[in-house]
């Protein structure tokens, strides 16, 4: 967290993992580890603004399995159609309802 000029800004920043419960070198998500998802809420005087940011999405093809390849081409092919944005709407929105 930081405060500037009346401004309250929180920074998170996810990456892909494996499984706590599975094979430690398999990612077990639909991007690749070096993919990041970056969330942003920021708080001024007047107003709040939430922003999430993705980089470096690229589909996961590691030790992944047949099946586990085609669902996470899937995903990822409807993220770059921009089908996921309904839910990260959704995410955001609530994001800004539990923060006032």
């Amino acid at each position: 967290m930081t405060t500037n000029n009346e401004k309250e800004r929180h920074l998170i920043t996810c990456r892909p993992s494996a499984s706590p419960k599975g094979d430690p070198k398999t990612i077990e998500h639909f991007y690749s580890d070096s993919a990041t998802s970056t969330f942003i809420i920021e708080k001024g005087i007047d107003y709040i603004k939430v922003g999430i940011y993705g980089r470096n999405e690229m589909l996961n093809k590691k030790n992944v399995g047949i099946l586990n390849t085609i669902r996470n081409f899937l995903v990822t092919f409807g993220g770059f159609l921009k089908l996921t944005k309904i839910q990260w709407k959704a995410l955001a929105d609530r994001m800004l309802d539990s923060y006032n």
